[in-house]
């Protein structure tokens, strides 16, 4: 990719970033989420363009995106969804224990979870 496609493609992203936040009404902790996701991919972009991501292997890239992803869904959740405090307190342990559990078998640590079935075979 060369250097103008670069700068337009950075530009029409700052555009459309720059008409949401200033025309379609929301509220602010809504938009900075909005904010913060697209600077996270606009980064990830520039890193794969100049080839930083090339560096670092396709597995842990994609393990770091999904815990981000995790953690801005847990965020709204707890925040702006109306929930019961315990229920929610027992959503996020049974995330962070799926988490967990992900992690412990995408690093190999555990090695393959057995599938566990309940009944007769």
């Amino acid at each position: 990719m060369d250097l103008i496609s670069l700068v337009i493609g950075l530009v029409v992203i700052g555009l459309l970033l720059w008409a949401v936040n200033t025309f379609i009404p929301m509220e602010a902790s809504i938009k900075q989420i909005l904010n913060v996701v697209v600077v996270i991919f606009v980064v990830l972009w520039l890193l794969k363009i100049f080839g930083v991501m090339a560096l670092v292997p396709g597995p842990i890239v994609s393990i770091i995106v999904a815990l981000v992803v995790v953690g801005l869904l847990l965020y709204v959740v707890n925040t702006y969804i109306p929930m019961a405090a315990p229920i929610k307190q027992i959503l996020n342990i049974v995330v962070i224990i799926v988490v967990v559990l992900w992690l412990l078998t995408s690093t190999g640590i555990l090695g393959d979870i057995p599938n566990m079935r309940i009944g007769k075979m």
